[in-house]
């Protein structure tokens, strides 16, 4: 790690499970983001944001190739590098942008490998970089997180076990406590291009957004240190194939961020729930 700053926001996301930096894409980045993403959530149909009445959309960035550009994108791998992450694997991403008027996002947490022991260890095995494309409060949909979720059992787990579920995105229950304040949670409002970093473990949610305009983050899932997990777990994201059209493309640098696993292993199984190891 370069410099005591950055070794302080290493030991936030170890402790606390995510750190913040400022004004990661500059100002033309950010604007392309912004077209690209308003291109593909116009594209969108009203069925899709039914479903995803919670969440407000779940547009995959696969579905363009301009991504790869954002995934790639220097100052961001830079940062990774100088927290220690210097081999990042790139896993998926998503569009999701709350319209206006939409309710909040349930509390949830990302991983999918608590079968395996090493996800109850304090270093990261998956983490989340979000770009949030417009300045965010609690007024228009800000991130909340539940600080030291990702290695501490909160009550708010028993409620979320199988986080993503059809229900929970379309809101079948607004008064499901996923969708509810819990005590102890901290609101992370940031500017636009600033960069979140957490630990998918992390219990984390949004307010609604009450504002008159859409609301959008980029989230970007890597395995900041792909090559010092578990096989099992390198076999599953291993398996993972990218588009054709991302492979063979020259926008950005894909090909260093793709798994390569060439061991024997059996993937791990799928298993979005923490054990009673999460204590």
């Amino acid at each position: 790690m370069a410099d005591e700053a950055t070794r302080k926001k290493y030991k936030q996301l170890i402790k606390n499970g995510f750190c913040i930096f400022d004004q990661v894409l500059d100002p033309t980045m950010l604007d392309r983001v912004r077209m690209v993403s308003d291109q593909l959530l116009n594209r969108q149909s009203q069925a899709h944001f039914r479903e995803q009445k919670s969440t407000g959309s779940m547009v995959s960035v696969f579905d363009d190739v301009f991504f790869a550009e954002l995934v790639s994108y220097p100052p961001a791998l830079s940062i990774l590098f100088r927290l220690g992450f210097d081999q990042p694997i790139w896993s998926s991403g998503y569009i999701i942008s709350k319209p206006p008027g939409s309710p909040a996002l349930f509390w949830h947490q990302d991983w999918w490998g608590w079968n395996h022991p090493c996800s109850y260890k304090p270093i990261p095995q998956q983490i989340f970089l979000m770009y949030y494309l417009a300045d965010t409060t609690k007024k228009n949909g800000c991130l909340r997180v539940i600080s030291g979720s990702h290695l501490k059992r909160h009550p708010m787990h028993n409620h979320v076990d199988k986080a993503h579920t059809d229900e929970l995105r379309s809101m079948v229950d607004p008064e499901h406590p996923a969708y509810q304040p819990v005590e102890g949670e901290l609101d992370i409002p940031v500017k636009a291009g600033d960069l979140v970093i957490g630990d998918s473990r992390l219990l984390h949610a949004a307010h609604g957004n009450s504002s008159d305009y859409r609301r959008t983050v980029i989230t970007l899932w890597y395995l900041p240190l792909y090559y010092q997990l578990p096989e099992p777990i390198q076999a599953f994201v291993g398996r993972n194939v990218l588009p054709e059209k991302w492979l063979n493309s020259d926008v950005g640098q894909i090909k260093p961020l793709t798994a390569v696993y060439e061991g024997c292993e059996e993937p791990i199984v799928w298993n979005r729930t923490p054990s009673s190891a999460l204590k």
